[in-house]
Formats: C-alpha cells, sequence, structure tokens
C-alpha cells in the first residue's frame, strides 16, 4: 500500500494529476516580492525583510527532520526574532509531498517554507509548488548544493555507512566494502530502509548501470530485514535485533553513539553514499514570504548550519565542519538533476532488484 502511494504522489507531482499553477501566477507573487528586495543594498534588504516578518508574525513549517531536531532550530530563530511563531508540522518526505500537492491543486495554500530530499526538486518546479529564492548566504555553499536559478538552495545532505552492533559483530568480522556484504554470513543479518532510493541510485553511478543492478539483485538474495525509516533501523541495531545497517545515516549513528549505544560505525569501500542534497523551499504563494525568506537565510547562515552540524548532519556551508567525517574517502553523491526524472524508475527498481525476495515489515 505504502508503495501505491509512493508511486501515486510522484505520478501527481510530474503533473499528469490536477491543476498547474500558470507562471504568470507564479512569478507574480512570492518570488517577484523576494527577487525584488535581494535588488536591495544589504542592510536594506535586511531590514525590509524584518519589517515585512514583523507584519506577518508567523511562519508555517512542514518539516521532514525529526521534532527535537526541529524545534532547536526554531527556538534559535524565535529567539532572533522574538516577534515571530512558527507552526511546525513534521511529516516523512511522502507524506508532505503528498501534503502539499494537494493543498496547491485545490488552491489552499498553507506553508512557507518546507525541505525534502533534492529528488523531488524537478516536480515541485514543475508544477510550480516553489518560488525561486536567491539569498545571499548561498555563496558559502558547498559545490552541488545550489542552482543557479535560485530554486535549490540545500541545508544538507545525508551520509550512508554501516551502522553495526558490537555486541553483535566480532571486529575481525566487520565488513569493510560493499562487496562484504555479499558473503554467506550476512545472510538474513542486514538491515535496510526500504525507502533508500539515493543509495541504489549512488550503486548505479559508481558502478555503472548494468552493473550496479546486478550488485543491487545480489544484495536483494540477502534476505535484508526492511523497516520504515533510517532513525528505527538505527534504534533496532543499537538494541541488538538487527546486526547491522547498510545504509545508516550519519547523524543517525552519531546521535546513537552520544548515548552510549553498543554501536559503531563504518565508512564502506569503496565510496560513501550521500543522498540527495535536502533543498529548503519556499511555497510560490507562501501566507509569509518575508518570514519564509528570513528562516531560509538563518537555516543558511553559519549559526543555523553549525546547529544542524552539532546534530551530526553533513552541513551545505564550506566554512562548517562534518563531525561524522569520512575523510579522504570517496563521496558519491546523488544528482537532483539526473536522477529526479527518474525517480519513479527508481522506486520501481528497488522493490524489483533489492526487496524482491525479502519479507516487509510494515
Amino acid at each position: 500500500m505504502k508503495r501505491f502511494i509512493y508511486l501515486s504522489c510522484l505520478v501527481m507531482l510530474f503533473g499528469l494529476f490536477g491543476p498547474r499553477l500558470s507562471s504568470a501566477q507564479s512569478s507574480a507573487g512570492v518570488e517577484g516580492l523576494l527577487d525584488k528586495i535581494n535588488r536591495l543594498p544589504g542592510t536594506e534588504r535586511q531590514q525590509k525583510l524584518v519589517e515585512g516578518a514583523r507584519k506577518e508574525g508567523e511562519l508555517v513549517w512542514y518539516s521532514t527532520m525529526n521534532r527535537e531536531n526541529s524545534q532547536e532550530l526554531i527556538n534559535l530563530f524565535e529567539k532572533e526574532h522574538p516577534y515571530i511563531r512558527v507552526k511546525l508540522l513534521n511529516g516523512s518526505a511522502v507524506q508532505t509531498m503528498t501534503r502539499i500537492n494537494s493543498e496547491y491543486s485545490a488552491r489552499n495554500y498553507l506553508f512557507d517554507i518546507t525541505h525534502i530530499r533534492g529528488l523531488f526538486l524537478l516536480p515541485l518546479r514543475k508544477k510550480q509548488i516553489i518560488a525561486a529564492y536567491r539569498s545571499p548566504y548561498r555563496d558559502a555553499l558547498r559545490p552541488g548544493y545550489k542552482d543557479n536559478e535560485g530554486y535549490f538552495n540545500a541545508i544538507f545532505t545525508q551520509g550512508q555507512l554501516f551502522i553495526l552492533n558490537k555486541n553483535l559483530v566480532k571486529s575481525q568480522d566487520y565488513p569493510k566494502s560493499l562487496e562484504d556484504l555479499l558473503a554467506p554470513k550476512w545472510k538474513s543479518q542486514l538491515g535496510m530502509d526500504d525507502e533508500s532510493y539515493d543509495w541504489l541510485a549512488a550503486l548505479m553511478d559508481y558502478y555503472g548501470e548494468e552493473k550496479g543492478k546486478q550488485f543491487a539483485e545480489q544484495l536483494g538474495r540477502q534476505e535484508l530485514n526492511f523497516r520504515k525509516g533510517n532513525n528505527l533501523l538505527g534504534q533496532l541495531v543499537a538494541a541488538g535485533e538487527i546486526p547491522l545497517m547498510v545504509d545508516g545515516y550519519n547523524h543517525t549513528g552519531y546521535l546513537l553513539k552520544t548515548k552510549q549505544a553498543p554501536i559503531e560505525l563504518l565508512f564502506p569501500e569503496p565510496y560513501v553514499t550521500a543522498k540527495t542534497p535536502t533543498g529548503i523551499w519556499i511555497g510560490s504563494y507562501a501566507p509569509h514570504p518575508h518570514t519564509a525568506a528570513l528562516f531560509v537565510d538563518f537555516l543558511l547562515s553559519k549559526r543555523g548550519q553549525e546547529v544542524m552540524a552539532a546534530q551530526g548532519r553533513w552541513v551545505s556551508r564550506q566554512d562548517v565542519r562534518y563531525l561524522v567525517d569520512p575523510g579522504t574517502r570517496r563521496v558519491q553523491t546523488v544528482s537532483p538533476i539526473k536522477w529526479g526524472e527518474r525517480t519513479a524508475e527508481l522506486v520501481e527498481l528497488f522493490d524489483k532488484l533489492i526487496m524482491r525476495k525479502a519479507g516487509r515489515s510494515s
């Protein structure tokens, strides 16, 4: 059922269902307003945003980040801007995409800000749900974390590494590479998120599509334990229910280690997957556009980025270091441009090649 919902969401977002907003409507609204403000000198620009935000007094944030981390950022933002109250609605990427698509199709414009993996950039832009915003803080971002037009401003990505339980796996048996996972001893011992589509995309990017598909099919024969949610899987590994997680997020592992969980984090050879960077987007009909722009600036600022880095995330600014650092290992970052138009295909390949022989958990 969840797969049907996911694919239906993708179909709708690619414009096969529902009305599309006209380009005239979109450009004349929030995007035009913010573009005009961004042309002002720095001090005057900031003053204009603050004046507008004081009148609006509110921000609606559809967050796909866990609630605890989201609230930490909100508390700091509201401390800097005490005249603003942030309304937070948490949900998964699929839930959030379904919600905003349904709202915009019904011309019910409720959200100001959302952030979702970059795979959704093209459908969001095609449906004209998001506005371009050329924040001045974009200049500090790492390569690949922004586009030229202002539709893509990324706040972080997630590295995917092995998370294993040290009580269940002896140090001499630690896998060093992806290929090690194909050994017979790992059959039924591996865990994986059942929406780990970026992981498959990176596999095909690194090895080439045919060889990558062959590897994915071999991994599928290992009868992986699938669960919905990276955090849940990390907790199951820490609790000793699953020995090793194939695609653990760097910040999931970091937070577990800070809680003294009996886990180890391993960067696999020959590369470490980095998911498509997560973009922060302003709705093209955001009801509080000045406040939305201030919040995007905050998330891209050094202070905001340092908070997310302290949560264990691989953030987008070049001047903020990673706490879970891959060092000199190759990082294979999934391109939102290449894979954005092939997301439905990627979902089908993941189901067919990796999940085909595994029992699914709900």
